[in-house]
């Protein structure tokens, strides 16, 4: 996804590198917490733990953020036509699909692992889903591929979601998303009172997100489309050159109100405090140019390169940390957490690295040049 940094000539050709850098931060943050998870570090449904369980889950929200920042610029740029689902699903279907396909072929490995952890970790609430998984793959499997996993009441497909590639429940969000996003974009443009309405039915479900999310999951829209439309009020806060502080409330504002709502919907203080916090840092930095050393740390290479295949880590590094661990078990079989952790980390990061970039280089680069070559000449026919 492209993003714009303002500028007073063009505001819509260029990027935000900060964004790319930040993407970089958020899929290893997920991938940190996941390797102190798998190696029964702590339990994210243990109250004392309740910072460490929410780290990675507020830093898919800052995704959330992001995807209604750059989707908002895809739509500011052009309407939407059969163009903008083409170039969104060459951007997320073939690796994902990929992902998917590994994921049920790592799960059986997942609950082995799974059953070795030390008594008092997190194992039998995840093995319960590997099992979910194995068992009901043929009904899971379909709706994974289609994006659907996301939209079932809990109480008919349990833990449908998690099955397969736990991971992957954002995917659903984020289609749900790209689905809704045009029609409401539309609407917004013919009627001004729109986007009224839809801030006041997006703030009423998010005072309810904690019940939407018990029902359904965090991977029901409803639940979660506060993240999204902030994100999308962001984009006309970077687009603004007044520099005054109308402009800083713009920038703030949202965000402090989608913190004090979500808290009040989920009583999740932890992720309702850092994702705002994270975003209003980083679009500050990049709209009135602060904040030297974030932007600087942003806009590394490294991070940029990370940012690049950030997609590709976030879906395949769990797979990966499952193939690694079964080997450890067997081969090493660690005598503490400790070890589990150590060895899991000493192989799993560079792994997850090795993999991101083939991924990239071998799916996501092609498909998206794909992509942008059908649109380019659809325009041109037009």
């Amino acid at each position: 996804m492209t993003a714009p940094r303002a500028s007073a000539n063009n505001s819509k050709a260029q990027r935000v590198p900060e964004l790319d850098g930040l993407r970089g931060v958020l899929a290893w943050t997920v991938v940190a917490s996941h390797i102190l998870l798998t190696s029964g570090w702590f339990d994210p449904l243990v109250p004392r733990f309740a910072i460490l369980g929410d780290v990675p889950e507020s830093a898919v929200d800052v995704f959330m953020l992001l995807s209604g920042f750059a989707i908002t610029h895809l739509l500011m740029l052009r309407p939407p036509t059969s163009q903008y689902f083409l170039r969104r699903a060459c951007r997320i279907v073939p690796a994902y699909f990929v992902a998917l396909v590994i994921g049920m072929a790592v799960n059986g490995l997942l609950a082995d692992n799974l059953r070795q952890m030390p008594p008092g970790s997190v194992a039998p609430v995840y093995l319960q889903i590997a099992n979910i998984s194995a068992s009901r793959a043929w009904i899971d499997a379909p709706l994974h591929f289609l994006f659907l996993h996301g939209v079932f009441p809990a109480a008919v497909l349990p833990a449908l979601p998690y099955t397969i590639l736990g991971v992957a429940w954002s995917l659903s969000l984020e289609a749900q998303f790209y689905v809704v996003a045009p029609p409401m974009f539309a609407a917004c443009r013919r009627w001004r009172g729109a986007i009224f309405v839809l801030v006041f039915v997006v703030a009423a479900t998010t005072l309810f997100a904690g019940r939407i999310i018990a029902a359904f999951s965090n991977a029901f829209l409803p639940a979660k489309a506060a993240f999204f439309l902030v994100g999308a009020l962001s984009y006309f806060a970077v687009q603004q050159r007044n520099g005054n502080r109308r402009d800083l409330l713009l920038c703030t504002l949202p965000a402090i109100a989608l913190a004090a709502f979500w808290w009040r919907g989920t009583g999740r203080f932890y992720e309702a405090l850092l994702p705002p916090i994270v975003w209003v840092a980083v679009i500050v930095a990049v709209r009135f140019d602060r904040l030297t050393a974030l932007r600087r740390m942003l806009n590394s290479r490294p991070l940029q390169w990370l940012g690049l295949v950030s997609y590709s880590t976030y879906l395949f590094h769990a797979p990966v940390l499952y193939a690694l661990q079964a080997v450890i078990w067997r081969w090493i079989k660690p005598e503490s957490s400790a070890v589990l952790l150590a060895w899991t980390a000493a192989l799993g990061v560079p792994a997850v690295a090795l993999v991101s970039a083939l991924s990239w280089h071998l799916v996501e680069a092609p498909f998206q040049q794909l992509g942008r070559r059908y649109s380019s000449e659809k325009r041109r026919a037009l």
